[in-house]
């Protein structure tokens, strides 16, 4: 159940993000493929690479900002490889820049955060 509401906070986090930052925009009109290509990528990295506290309510503040600060750091960079995607395809999303790519990684990462907040928090035996 943590690993489906974590991989639902990146995917809504990447739409969110390509929704309401202007540096994030659609190369081309197919806009259901410019929505469909960041989560995709947000979803397979996230799992790859998984940087999250096992449990989001009891984990210490200095984990969390460490945790916080590291992932949003993945997060940028998976929105600069995501327009490098989109640029070699001539479809999806085009990201302006690092700042935009570093707006969009931040509201990534606090959607992450605070879907894995939300509802029951895992047992420490139970795999995350």
């Amino acid at each position: 159940m943590y690993k489906r509401r974590r991989a639902l906070g990146a995917y809504l986090g990447a739409v969110l993000a390509a929704v309401l930052l202007p540096g994030i925009q659609p190369i081309d009109d197919n806009v259901a493929w410019a929505a469909f290509l960041p989560g995709l990528v947000f979803l397979i990295v996230n799992q790859l690479i998984y940087s999250y506290p096992s449990s989001i309510r009891t984990a210490p503040p200095i984990a969390l900002l460490i945790l916080g600060g590291v992932g949003v750091v993945q997060d940028t960079l998976i929105w600069l490889l995501v327009s490098w995607i989109s640029g070699q395809m001539d479809s999806g999303l085009h990201v302006d820049g690092f700042l935009a790519a570093l707006l969009g990684g931040v509201v990534v990462r606090l959607t992450v955060l605070a879907a894995m907040a939300v509802g029951p928090q895992p047992t420490p035996e139970a795999d995350v």
